[in-house]
């Protein structure tokens, strides 16, 4: 099975998705006018799908959840993590966020992606 992309929509869904969850996590800050939000999202989720058929899907599956950073019900998401940049990226392990990164940056982005692989490995 593939990531999934899922927009969330205000600080519940958050909490329900990210922090109680028992797996690997990303969560990218987005606005619907920055492109190069736009295109991490996709491009993250190509790479990550690629990774993980490379590695005959021994991983768990990991979704991104997307937070449009001008969404009024987003606001409580955006106070709480308050990225200096678009896109802003976090990985989380069971609730906790491990690594980050802000701006359109492929290496780090891969490097996000292979934490990611090998945190969801060892769950």
């Amino acid at each position: 099975m593939d990531s999934k992309i899922i927009p969330l929509q205000n600080i519940d869904e958050f909490k329900a998705s990210i922090l109680i969850e028992e797996r690997v996590a990303i969560l990218i800050f987005t606005a619907e006018w920055c492109q190069p939000s736009l295109n991490l999202v996709t491009l993250m989720k190509k790479e990550l799908d690629q990774q993980r058929k490379r590695l005959n899907q021994q991983t768990g599956v990991i979704n991104i959840f997307v937070v449009d950073h001008e969404k009024e019900g987003c606001y409580q998401i955006v106070k709480q993590f308050a990225p200096t940049t678009l896109p802003y990226v976090y990985l989380f392990e069971k609730g906790k966020y491990i690594a980050q990164f802000g701006g359109l940056d492929v290496f780090a982005m891969n490097k996000l992606i292979k934490k990611a692989l090998e945190s969801s490995r060892a769950l």
